[in-house]
C-alpha cells in the first residue's frame, strides 16, 4: 500500500544514511540529536493514532477536529519537519518527500471520511423529513395557513420576466417605499405643476412635500439608471400608496410590478414591447386569450398604450405600457438620441382579482382563513387547471364549523406538549469558509468606475471564480495578476452592477477608508487551503446562511489586524499550515472585511 511505501522510504533513508540505527545525529554546539529510526517510529505511531481516531468520528465537526489536531500548523506531522535541521543535507529532501506523502495520505483519509459523514447526515436528514405520501395533504383545520393569492400572483409574474432575462430589483436601497419627490415625479417627466400629479395625490411626510410614500414603482427605474448603464432589463415588484377612497376596487395600499428595458437606440421598438407584453399575458392568463392595445397617456412614456385581454368571455383592462419618454431618459443623465427602450406596469391586485374572480379588493387584506382556503397553495400547483375551469373553489363545508373551539383545543394540546427551546447556534469565525486564492486575471468593470472584475483560483475543480472588488481607488490593474489573497468563499453569487460575483476578497482598511490592503496568506500556503483560527474549529455555514447580514454582522466586528498587521479574530491569528495571514504592508489595528 501507499502506507507501506511511505515507511519503506523512511527505512531506505535509515539504512543509507551515515547515521545508522545506533548512530545519533547531532548539531554542533548543542545537545540536541535525533535518529532516522526515531522519526520513523514517531510517524508510524502518529499514523496509527490518526487511523484509530478518524475511524471513530461520527460527524463532520469531529472529522475536522481530528484533521486540525494532526495536520494543523501545531500538529505532530508538521512538528516532524522541525527535525530537518538535525539531518545531513543529503537526507533532508528525502525526509520532506516522505512527510509530504504521509500528509497527502492523511488528507485523503480526511476527505474520504468527510464524504462518508456528509452522506450519513444527508441520510439522517432524509429520514427525519420523510413523510407518508398516502396521508391527506391538507388539513381541514382553520389553523392551517395558505399562501396568499397576492404573493402567488407576484411570484408568477416576476418568474416570467426573469425567464426572459430580467433582473429583479427588490433591495430596500434600490426600491424604497419612502421616496423623494424627485424620483417619484420630477425625474419621470412630472414637474410640480404637472396635471398628471392629480391622478396620484399621495401621502407626504414632510411639510415641504419633498418626501412621500411612493405612488408607483416607476421610481425604481430612475434609481437603477443612476447606477447602471444600458443595456439593461429589470423587473421591480413592490408596495405603493395612494390617497384613494377605500371601496371594492380601490385601496390606499396596493402592489405594482413594473418592467424597464433599455438598449442602444434602434434595438428596441414598439414591436418588441408588444411581443413582450403579449408573451407575459399569455403566460399569466393562458394561451387562448386575445390581447388588444389602445392608445393612452402616461407622462413617462410616449407613445403610451393601455392593454386589454379577452378573458372568460369579456374584455378586461390589465396594464399600461409604452416607449420611454425621451425626457425621462434625459433626466436620468443619458442621451435620448443614443438610448431608447420600453416600460410597462400593472397592479398585482388587479391580476389576482381577474384570475381568481374576486370582486372585492378588501378581501386581500382581511387575512380571513376562509378566503385564503379558496385558492391553490402554490402558483404552480393547480393554477392552470383553475384558469381552465377544470377545478373550482373548495366547498364552504371545508371550513371548520367551529374554528374557535378547535383553536382552543389546539392551545390546550400545545401547553401539554411544550418542548424546551432549541439551543442557539453559536456564531463565530468558523462559520466563514475562508480560502487561500490567487488572482489569475483582472480587468476593469465596464459599468462601475469603482470595481475590478477578477478571476480568482481557490483550488476548485470548476476553475477560478468570478469576483468583483471595489479596489480601483487603491490598486492599479497591473498589480493584481498573481496577487495572493484570502477569499470568503461561502457567499451566494450576486450581481454587482450586472457582474456575477461569487465570494469576497478580504482586506484591511483604515477607519476612514482612505487606505486598503489585501490580507495575504503565507507564500508557502497551498491554493484552496482553508484558513483557520485556533479555538474555532466548527464547520462553515452554507451559502444561504452566510448571506444573511445578521451572521456577517456578528463576526466582522471581531476581525482586525494587530500591532504587527496580522489578521486576527478576537485577538487570535487567521492562519494556514504555513503560518499566519498578514496585511500586505502590515497595516496595524485596522478592521478586516
Amino acid at each position: 500500500t501507499s502506507n507501506t511505501h511511505a515507511f519503506s522510504s523512511l527505512a531506505q533513508i535509515s539504512s543509507s544514511s551515515p547515521a545508522s540505527s545506533s548512530t545519533r545525529l547531532s548539531m554542533a554546539d548543542t545537545a540536541e540529536s535525533v535518529s532516522i529510526d526515531e522519526i520513523t517510529e514517531q510517524l508510524k505511531q502518529h499514523k496509527e493514532d490518526f487511523d484509530a481516531k478518524i475511524s471513530q468520528t461520527t460527524t463532520l465537526a469531529e472529522t475536522e477536529k481530528i484533521r486540525v489536531e494532526y495536520l494543523g500548523k501545531k500538529g505532530p506531522i508538521n512538528k516532524v519537519m522541525s527535525y530537518m535541521r538535525l539531518l545531513p543535507n543529503e537526507d533532508k529532501p528525502k525526509l520532506g518527500a516522505v512527510v509530504n506523502e504521509i500528509k497527502n495520505q492523511l488528507e485523503t483519509l480526511v476527505a474520504s471520511r468527510k464524504e462518508e459523514m456528509e452522506m450519513i447526515e444527508i441520510q439522517k436528514q432524509m429520514e427525519s423529513e420523510k413523510i407518508d405520501v398516502t396521508m391527506p395533504g391538507l388539513s381541514k383545520s382553520s389553523t392551517v395557513g395558505r399562501r396568499h393569492p397576492l404573493s402567488m400572483t407576484m411570484e408568477k409574474a416576476v418568474d416570467i420576466f426573469v425567464s426572459l432575462g430580467y433582473d429583479t430589483v427588490t433591495e430596500c436601497e434600490d426600491s424604497p417605499e419612502i421616496e423623494t419627490d424627485y424620483y417619484c415625479f420630477e425625474a419621470l417627466n412630472c414637474p410640480k405643476d404637472h396635471p398628471a400629479r392629480d391622478m396620484q395625490d399621495t401621502f407626504y411626510l414632510t411639510e415641504d412635500m419633498g418626501s412621500l410614500l411612493r405612488t408607483h414603482t416607476s421610481a425604481v427605474q430612475i434609481r437603477q439608471l443612476s447606477k447602471r448603464q444600458p443595456p439593461l432589463r429589470i423587473v421591480a415588484p413592490g408596495r405603493v400608496y395612494r390617497k384613494d377612497d377605500i371601496d371594492a376596487t380601490h385601496s390606499m395600499i396596493f402592489h405594482q410590478i413594473e418592467i424597464l428595458a433599455l438598449d442602444e437606440k434602434g434595438k428596441l421598438n414598439v414591436g418588441h414591447l408588444k411581443g413582450t407584453v403579449e408573451h407575459f399575458l399569455k403566460k399569466m392568463f393562458g394561451p387562448e386569450i386575445e390581447v388588444r392595445f389602445r392608445g393612452s397617456y402616461f407622462p413617462f412614456t410616449e407613445p403610451s398604450m393601455e392593454v386589454d385581454v379577452f378573458f372568460r368571455g369579456k374584455w378586461l383592462e390589465v396594464l399600461g405600457c409604452g416607449m420611454v419618454d425621451p425626457n425621462v431618459i434625459k433626466m436620468a443623465g443619458l442621451d435620448p438620441d443614443k438610448v431608447s427602450g420600453f416600460a410597462a406596469g400593472f397592479g398585482a391586485e388587479r391580476f389576482a382579482m381577474v384570475i381568481h374572480d374576486i370582486n372585492d379588493i378588501r378581501e386581500f387584506y382581511k387575512n380571513d382563513i376562509r378566503f385564503l382556503q379558496q385558492f391553490p397553495t402554490f402558483y404552480d400547483e393547480g393554477l392552470t387547471s383553475l384558469l381552465n375551469g377544470d377545478v373550482g373553489r373548495e366547498a364552504d363545508s371545508a371550513v371548520a364549523e367551529n374554528p374557535k373551539k378547535e383553536q382552543q383545543q389546539e392551545k390546550k394540546q400545545k401547553k401539554k406538549k411544550q418542548q424546551p427551546a432549541a439551543p442557539a447556534v453559536e456564531i463565530d469565525v468558523s462559520k466563514l469558509d475562508i480560502r487561500v486564492g490567487v488572482i489569475t486575471k483582472a480587468w476593469l468593470h465596464e459599468e462601475a468606475d469603482k470595481l475590478f472584475c477578477e478571476n480568482i483560483d481557490i483550488g476548485e475543480e470548476e476553475g477560478p471564480r468570478n469576483i468583483a472588488s471595489g479596489l480601483r481607488a487603491h490598486y492599479n490593474l497591473e498589480d493584481l495578476e498573481g496577487q495572493r489573497v484570502l477569499v470568503l468563499a461561502n457567499l451566494k453569487t450576486r450581481k454587482l452592477v450586472g457582474f456575477p460575483s461569487h465570494g469576497m476578497v478580504l482586506c484591511a482598511a483604515s477607519d476612514d477608508g482612505s487606505k486598503v490592503e489585501f490580507i495575504e496568506p503565507p507564500a508557502d500556503a497551498e491554493i484552496g487551503e482553508r484558513v483557520m483560527v485556533d479555538g474555532f474549529d466548527g464547520e462553515p455555514a452554507t451559502e444561504n446562511q452566510v448571506i444573511k447580514k445578521k451572521m456577517l454582522n456578528a463576526i466582522f466586528p471581531d476581525l482586525s489586524t494587530d500591532s504587527e498587521g496580522v489578521a486576527t479574530y478576537k485577538g487570535v491569528p487567521l492562519s494556514t499550515t504555513a503560518g499566519p495571514c498578514v496585511a500586505q504592508n502590515k497595516m496595524p489595528h485596522s478592521p478586516v472585511g
